[in-house]
């Protein structure tokens, strides 16, 4: 038995340290005292660290809530304004319920950053269970009356109405465009998947393989690969939620739509905008030469080297 040594109160704990016992049995009282100063001062530090690392926390899930929020409502500002829209009862439920929404997604995905491990390449589990979903309700819909279907979600904004877009693509809508080809659209969107996986690729080899650009190239491909499906073998898109009087979608442009928000963030996060605005001119050729090297080098143009996977 021992007798205790100096008792250290920090405010939080107790600290009950035996004092070591010298050749003649005495206690170092000094070497205690020595010994429960560097424990407090590690507390201190512990302490300080985890208040800082909390408050790094709080803003990162602040910037991405606002930023997801402040996106959107600025969208559907334009929409009202270009539509007119002037009710009260309406224009609440327009703005506030989708930027909850998109907030709530910003605080999920938040959460998932700091709980999963990025990984190289492409998550295939992802990208199946995302483009079954978004197929398999086109498919239970298709196997229905579907054309008569008109189910009120949140009146007077939000409504389940499917209406297929033969064109293909609500990009050919926005334009103005009459007819479309399901052939065309397959070539074209397939080669603006084969442009950003090679950007994607390129980013992640010169910058960061981080949990928001990741999110972007699979929500982007989850998308695309939808949208030539859709124009393969259902002669078009059909799409199902409706927000009056505005547009139809449906989940891939849900996809899409938090593709953008995910590249956002990216920029964002990694402080990208102010560097790309503030590129010298020669530093931004250099890059786009490297950008050319680079998509050489996967499809084996010129020299061969291997590239990230």
């Amino acid at each position: 038995m021992h007798k205790k040594g100096p008792i250290l109160y920090s405010g939080l704990s107790e600290i009950d340290l035996p004092p070591p016992v010298c050749a003649n049995n005495c206690h170092c009282i000094l070497y205690s005292e020595v010994k429960i100063n560097e424990r407090f001062q590690l507390i201190q530090i512990s302490l300080l660290s985890g208040g800082k690392y909390v408050n790094n926390m709080a803003r990162k899930y602040f910037r991405n809530l606002t930023l997801f929020f402040i996106i959107w409502l600025a969208v559907m500002i334009i929409y009202a304004l270009a539509g007119k829209v002037s009710d009260i009862d309406y224009l609440w439920k327009f703005f506030l319920l989708p930027a909850l929404f998109l907030s709530l997604v910003a605080v999920l995905a938040t959460t998932l950053e700091n709980l999963f491990r990025i990984r190289k390449g492409i998550n295939w589990i992802f990208l199946i269970l995302a483009l079954g979903a978004d197929q398999g309700i086109k498919a239970w819909l298709f196997s229905m009356e579907w054309e008569t279907i008109s189910i009120p979600l949140i009146k007077p904004v939000f409504y389940i109405e499917p209406t297929q877009n033969t064109l293909g693509s609500y990009l050919w809508v926005l334009l103005g465009l009459k007819q479309g080809s399901h052939l065309a659209n397959i070539i074209l969107f397939s080669m603006i998947g084969v442009v950003f996986v090679e950007i994607w690729r390129f980013y992640v080899r010169r910058k960061r393989n981080s949990f928001w650009i990741n999110g972007f190239i699979h929500l982007f491909l989850a998308g695309l690969a939808a949208n030539i499906i859709d124009n393969a073998f259902w002669g078009g898109s059909l799409d199902y939620v409706t927000i009056k009087p505005f547009y139809t979608f449906d989940l891939k442009d849900l996809y899409i739509t938090l593709c953008e928000l995910f590249l956002i963030t990216e920029l964002v996060d990694n402080r990208l905008l102010k560097r790309f605005l503030n590129m010298p001119r020669e530093e931004s050729r250099k890059l786009n030469r490297d950008f050319i090297q680079f998509v050489k080098r996967d499809f084996r143009i010129g020299s061969k080297e291997e590239g990230p996977e």
